[in-house]
């Protein structure tokens, strides 16, 4: 993917923040649905392109993904790492969402949650289902931290 033209990364967010509060208007919590549908249509269509489909490890293909997400700016640092056996840590430096996502989840309403819907999307191919554990973690250093369950499909 190459771009001439790159977006500003405040229009982004409040595009995205308009775009996800009237989804949560007219369907409330099945938005989450619209979440996650969104990261399998994006995994689907960059799987080819970062070569995930080869990757035999899902924590191998997860840390691929998270190195496209930091190339093409969607976030500053990013690490994702299994804790124990059955969770992991998603730590965010700065992602682009990161107001509206703050914003929408304050108001009570869906956030958008790109990366998270495209690395769930990918545990799914690998027959794990995730689940978030509570809300993302909003730190006074800039990083986003999620946690997330795992268990085998």
């Amino acid at each position: 993917m190459s771009h001439k033209i790159c977006v500003d990364p405040d229009f982004f967010d409040l595009e995205l923040y308009a775009v996800y509060h009237i989804i949560y208007d007219y369907i409330r919590e099945e938005a989450w649905n619209v979440v996650w549908k969104a990261g399998e249509i994006v995994l689907n269509e960059i799987s080819g392109e970062l070569g995930l489909d080869e990757v035999g490890d899902p924590f191998t293909a997860l840390k691929k993904l998270a190195s496209w997400l930091k190339k093409v700016g969607y976030i500053e640092d990013i690490d994702v790492k299994k804790i124990g056996d059955d969770s992991v840590e998603y730590k965010m430096l700065r992602p682009i969402i990161e107001r509206c996502a703050k914003r929408l989840i304050k108001e009570g309403r869906v956030p958008p949650h790109i990366s998270t819907a495209l690395m769930f999307a990918l545990l799914d191919k690998y027959g794990y289902k995730a689940e978030m554990m509570g809300d993302p973690v909003f730190q006074d250093d800039g990083y986003v931290v999620e946690r997330w369950r795992l268990s085998k499909k």
